[in-house]
């Protein structure tokens, strides 16, 4: 992996088209199997959140899909 496959919460807000609300409510959600610091990383309280590829493709999925 490369430095450049990291996002922030917002790269992936602007990106996708969906809120940051949105991405931290998901972050919290055990249905979208996110696992800190496997898929993502949160850098301290006011911080960013890092997200890995993998951390990405989880947290962009609808619910229904696999």
């Amino acid at each position: 992996m490369k430095l450049l496959d990291i996002k922030t919460l917002q790269d992936v807000s602007i990106e996708y088209g969906i809120s940051i609300n949105t991405l931290k409510s998901r972050l919290k959600l055990t249905s979208f199997g996110l696992i800190q610091d496997v898929d993502y990383r949160r850098m301290g309280k006011g911080q960013n959140v890092l997200l890995t590829p993998l951390g990405v493709r989880k947290i962009t999925k609808t619910r229904g899909s696999k």
